[in-house]
């Protein structure tokens, strides 16, 4: 019987991924680089340093923000610029460590233009040293970044545990790799700076909002009805999987309104299904004056959001990108949890307690097990060291 279509799939998968690691480890030969030391690179005096990580999860890129404080003691005179997505240009434009970045947005290889523009900035730069941070993948987009760059330099993980033969030809200095998160994600960013030599320079992680971000987020705080504590939610994740019941952050909304409290509900662009589910159980509270202390906030520039956290008396999250912002900024916080591990995922602020449901199930947690976490937060005055 002749085999399916989905059957050959994976055969041809593995034939064109063998193709292109060829073809990539012919071209990092021909652009290969002498091996150095990080010793030796620094004595060079690299003035003009770029960083790429232009993955585009938000919260790994949060986590990486101590990755980026060690970077720039290691190179503490040097120009930084960080090539990063767009969707994470929010949490790193006024990132004190980095002098400016350079967004990729991965589209660009459809748009021979938009890529002409970006590969003109970047090599306006004139970068004497390129680093490459990786987590538990190799990216090839991010190595062909450096290369293209013109910097004479490059660090970058191994690429060999990821299948790649490339990073020992394209690499002045190969920092080693760990494809499994063994340890926090903090952590896990810095072990390979760490293990050649960058030390670490602290783990708290760094997002921070203008003033401009922080007016609008006084100026929402104003609008709300009068009340006491600020307390925010927001109900959506990226994963299905780690998502409360919607209708259970709208039962904890009641409750933290009934009890004389501002809520203000956060959400995204792809939350509209989720969005719509709270309101749908919001809107079977029977008390108009409890209903209008829940506001619902147009989605918000990620800057504002942060901004309005940082106002904040208490978060209640799912395990998800704005759950690392609040981390940052300083926000007592409430992390719910399923399958992910907690003890690598949550923000190691002392602000930020985890919420883990039986057998890893979200919707394990009931409501007055969350609701008592929800107030035994701490206060910002207990994360003050």
């Amino acid at each position: 019987m002749a085999a399916s279509h989905s059957e050959h799939e994976p055969a041809h998968g593995t034939l064109r991924r063998r193709w292109k690691g060829v073809c990539v480890a012919a071209a990092a030969r021909l652009a290969s680089r002498p091996r150095l030391t990080l010793a030796q690179i620094q004595a060079r005096g690299p003035r003009r340093v770029l960083i790429v990580r232009q993955h585009n999860q938000m919260g790994d890129m949060v986590c990486a923000t101590p990755a980026l404080r060690a970077l720039r003691r290691c190179f503490p005179s040097a120009e930084i610029v960080l090539v990063t997505a767009p969707v994470n240009h929010e949490v790193v434009a006024h990132n004190p460590h980095v002098d400016r970045v350079l967004l990729f947005d991965r589209t660009v290889w459809r748009d021979p233009v938009r890529l002409w523009r970006f590969m003109r900035a970047l090599r306006r730069f004139r970068p004497e040293l390129a680093v490459v941070l990786n987590s538990v993948s190799f990216s090839v987009t991010s190595a062909w970044i450096a290369a293209v760059s013109g910097a004479p330099m490059i660090m970058g993980g191994d690429s060999r545990p990821y299948g790649w033969d490339l990073s020992r030809h394209l690499f002045s200095l190969e920092m080693p790799s760990r494809p499994d998160m063994d340890r926090h994600a903090v952590l896990h960013n810095l072990a390979p700076l760490e293990a050649v030599g960058v030390a670490s320079a602290g783990l708290e992680t760094v997002v921070v909002p203008t003033e401009r971000e922080g007016a609008a987020a006084a100026a929402l705080a104003a609008r709300l009805p009068a009340g006491q504590e600020l307390v925010l939610l927001h109900p959506g994740a990226g994963k299905r999987e780690n998502r409360w019941p919607p209708a259970r952050f709208a039962a904890i909304a009641r409750r933290a309104a009934a009890a004389g409290a501002r809520v203000v509900v956060l959400h995204g662009p792809a939350d509209g299904q989720t969005l719509a589910a709270f309101r749908a159980a919001l809107a079977e509270e029977p008390d108009a004056a409890v209903r209008a202390r829940v506001v619902v906030a147009s989605t918000l520039a990620m800057g504002v959001a942060a901004a309005l956290l940082q106002r904040s008396d208490r978060f209640l999250c799912n395990d998800t990108g704005i759950m690392h912002v609040a981390g940052a900024v300083g926000a007592p916080t409430l992390a719910l949890f399923g399958p992910t591990d907690p003890r690598l995922w949550k923000p190691l602020s002392p602000l930020v307690c985890a919420l883990r449901g039986e057998s890893n199930r979200l919707d394990a947690l009931g409501v007055e097990t969350v609701w008592s976490a929800l107030l035994a937060l701490p206060s910002r005055q207990d994360g003050v060291s």
